[in-house]
């Protein structure tokens, strides 16, 4: 059963439990700006989506998607308390993100990918969703020595999934102490090896 009490969403929202730096460094390193349209797959209690809403306002998009309703309910009321607009919370299925072809111009996946059972379709749903010379950005722990958790991902595991996906990673960047970001600039055409 996840946890989403009051204490794990504190936490989770904390830069310092995180291990990295705050979300609006990670953000203004991927270069957003104002008018740009950003999706934060798998957003949870919003850590990256609303810093990215006040990247891209006043006249941006950022689509914060979630599989828990609890998660979404919580951006919402959120962005809502901090008067923040430019945020539209969707609930995914699992499968498809509820986007179009080629709308994004940065999606966001943070500490999302290694829960799953199937990476690489998530992989492929990024690249689908994200227009060519768009970003996608993905942050992951990084294992420990010895780690027992099966979950935990190298960051040649992540980019060998863009790699099978026909979009190679140009870029793994150390995060604080305990994640990497893997930075992946979406082609003209992707072709899946």
């Amino acid at each position: 059963m996840p946890r989403y009490d009051s204490d794990w969403i504190e936490q989770m929202l904390r830069p310092e439990r995180r291990g990295s730096p705050p979300a609006e460094e990670t953000l203004a390193d991927l270069g957003l700006a104002p008018g740009q349209t950003v999706v934060d797959v798998g957003c949870g209690p919003g850590f990256f989506t609303l810093p990215a809403a006040t990247l891209v306002a006043p006249n941006g998009l950022v689509c914060a998607i979630d599989l828990e309703p609890a998660m979404l309910d919580l951006v919402r009321s959120r962005a809502e308390a901090a008067g923040i607009p430019g945020i539209e919370v969707r609930r995914g299925d699992g499968q498809r993100l509820p986007l179009d072809d080629a709308v994004v111009d940065v999606t966001v996946c943070s500490l999302v990918l290694h829960d799953l059972d199937d990476r690489l379709a998530l992989v492929r749903e990024m690249i689908r969703a994200t227009r060519p010379g768009g970003r996608i950005a993905v942050v992951e722990w990084l294992p420990e020595q010895d780690d027992r958790r099966p979950n935990r991902m190298r960051p040649e595991e992540v980019t060998a999934l863009f790699t099978r996906a026909g979009e190679p990673a140009h870029a793994v960047t150390p995060l604080g102490t305990s994640q990497y970001l893997v930075v992946v600039t979406r082609t003209e055409s992707t072709r899946e090896g």
